[in-house]
């Protein structure tokens, strides 16, 4: 089946503290987006609320069988320590975190158990089982509409700061969790994309003034905004500019280049644990508490969750804005009597009653922004970018906080005080919701976006005609036709900053260096250089290999057998196709990520 010939589509926002999904049905009456009717699903397992949301949490055996997943597994994993039971168990949260290549987790994901969160082959395991979850009560509920799987698209999202290869693991996971291999019928998101098209279609319908005044109107030429998706984990900041050529619909084209960093709320949560609570206890009675008593831990991490989005604020006459009042969370009676008799005096005398824990308006500022100032800085970091790669002749660029975080009336006061003379800054009415919807606006009509920009240099290893005086003779080699090469140069197919349209092909041609050769094993190299001349040289790194099938060739001179590789940056993931002039035949070859 055709990816044109699904009638629903379904998306997956697969998120570091919270993973929900969406579809809707393709029909004429859903053809205008908006007006299009998606629908959440909300009443996941062992949650009394129903949000749309559901805990990116697992419980497993140690024989790899699901035991309970989300909300639920937290509680019972809880139960099971409180209980002296967890043994053969073991508990991850938040543990997509430990999927990125190469970056710092800090302290996500949240492991217990025999869940070792460094074992990237368990973290992987387990993140295909917390899909395949999720996707066969997707499915269910589809089903129940009468449509089977073979009539569903499916979409999940990814960070933007993910790279090529961190993408193929989702997706080689998605696959193994029961999703569609055929890449037409999954597609992955760019969750800031989603957010932004989101945006567009979403916020005049909850505008508290003229319609217009709260839209983004990404349907202006030239217009340019910086979403910043303020995840659990990620913070994700990510630039467009509104593209003209795109007739009556929408298209977006990415400037400035995607940034930002480990900066969400969950940090936040880690601090409050990690600082506040080992203050006022101690070290040593926080880590039995969380040994012994992790229900009644949960419940004092559940105050904090609640209490720093609702947290009050104050102007004072110089526009300088503070915390109100001190935040105060309650200690339930089993963790009160595990405390040392000095550290309760202390802490009643402090809270001026029993029982609580009293965080100063200073202290709770300085919890948030030990993660606010850093998402600032990436935020003021990106503007730069925008005015030196795309000139500051535009009007200012419009901010748009999206994401559970930006719930924070802190975090939004800190990007008025920083950014709001001279940028406007909006958020929608539900901005945890942005990612979900619009990736199933996404999945509906993947063609919205026009181009992004390349993060890297990308290239691949070839062999050049041998320079004297610049080319060692270390790297000398001569072909089946006596011609002499220089081998491991970097052939550049995209330069770092370059935006490239998602899909234009870029062809480079290749050829064997013997006649008897049967295949080609290209490797695919980045460097944040404009213009490497070697693959091994400092800054340029493997990404990936693909081989290509020479078999129909084989015997014939060299200069009978080039081919062609066809490169597509500009698409979600990247993808290559390879052209035969000799038997003018296309075929797409899978990049290997994981051989290198």
């Amino acid at each position: 089946m055709g990816s044109d010939e699904a009638k629903v589509v379904a998306a997956v926002d697969f998120g570091t503290h919270g993973t929900g999904f969406a579809w809707t049905v393709r029909t004429p009456l859903n053809d205008d987006p908006r007006t299009r009717r998606v629908q959440f699903f909300t009443r996941f397992p062992g949650r009394q609320l129903e949000r749309p949301k559901n805990l990116t949490a697992i419980l497993v055996t140690d024989g790899g069988d699901t035991v309970a997943w989300g909300h639920e597994a937290r509680a019972r994993w809880a139960e099971a320590l409180a209980k002296g039971e967890s043994e053969g168990l073991g508990y991850a949260y938040a543990f997509k975190a430990a999927l990125k290549s190469g970056g710092s987790m800090a302290d996500l994901p949240v492991t217990g158990g025999f869940v070792d969160r460094a074992d990237r082959g368990l973290i992987r395991r387990l993140v295909t089982a917390y899909l395949k979850e999720i996707r066969d009560l997707a499915t269910a509920e589809i089903k129940r509409m009468t449509y089977t799987e073979r009539e569903v698209r499916w979409c999940i999202t990814v960070p933007a700061i993910w790279d090529d290869e961190d993408k193929a693991v989702l997706r080689r996971l998605a696959v193994d969790a029961g999703f569609p291999a055929d890449p037409e019928r999954l597609l992955l998101a760019i969750e800031p994309e989603a957010a932004a098209l989101y945006c567009h279609l979403r916020m005049p319908d909850a505008a508290s003034g003229p319609l217009e005044r709260a839209r983004l109107p990404l349907h202006l030429d030239g217009f340019r905004s910086v979403v910043v998706d303020c995840g659990g984990g990620t913070v994700d900041i990510t630039a467009y500019e509104s593209h003209g050529d795109a007739g009556p619909s929408i298209a977006l084209r990415e400037i400035g280049l995607a940034t930002g960093g480990w900066l969400g709320s969950e940090y936040v949560n880690r601090a409050f644990l990690d600082k506040t609570l080992a203050d006022r206890f101690g070290p040593g009675v926080l880590k039995r508490i969380a040994r012994d008593h992790p229900a009644e831990l949960l419940k004092l991490s559940g105050q904090w969750e609640q209490a720093k989005a609702t947290v009050e604020l104050d102007r004072d006459a110089d526009s300088v804005t503070h915390v109100l009042d001190p935040v105060r969370i309650e200690v339930p009676d089993s963790l009160w009597d595990l405390l040392d008799e000095p550290v309760r005096a202390r802490l009643t005398r402090d809270a001026s009653l029993p029982r609580q824990i009293v965080l100063s308006p200073d202290e709770v500022k300085g919890l948030f922004d030990e993660r606010v100032d850093g998402i600032l800085d990436k935020v003021a970091e990106q503007l730069a970018t925008i005015g030196r790669t795309c000139g500051t002749d535009a009007d200012p660029e419009t901010l748009v906080l999206v994401g559970g975080f930006a719930r924070s009336p802190w975090l939004r006061e800190r990007m008025r005080a920083r950014f709001g003379e001279r940028h406007r800054i909006l958020a929608p009415p539900d901005p945890a919701l942005a990612v979900l919807e619009g990736a199933v606006h996404f999945a509906y009509r993947p063609d919205v976006f026009v181009s992004r920009q390349a993060k890297y240099t990308y290239g691949y290893e070839t062999a050049k005609p041998f320079e004297e005086g610049v080319d060692s003779t270390m790297r000398m080699y001569r072909d089946d036709e006596g011609d002499l090469l220089c081998v491991g140069r970097f052939g550049v197919a995209v330069r770092r900053m370059d935006s490239v349209r998602v899909n234009d092909a870029h062809p480079f041609r290749i050829v064997p260096v013997r006649e008897d050769q049967d295949e080609l094993d290209v490797r695919l190299y980045r460097s944040a250089k404009a213009d490497p001349r070697y693959v091994d040289e400092d800054g340029c790194e493997e990404i990936g290999r693909l081989t290509v099938d020479l078999s129909g060739t084989v015997g014939r001179p060299l200069r009978e057998r080039p081919i062609m590789l066809l490169f597509y940056f500009g698409a979600a993931e990247l993808r290559v196709e390879v052209f035969d002039p000799a038997t003018e035949e296309t075929s797409r070859v899978s990049v290997d990520f994981d051989r290198v």
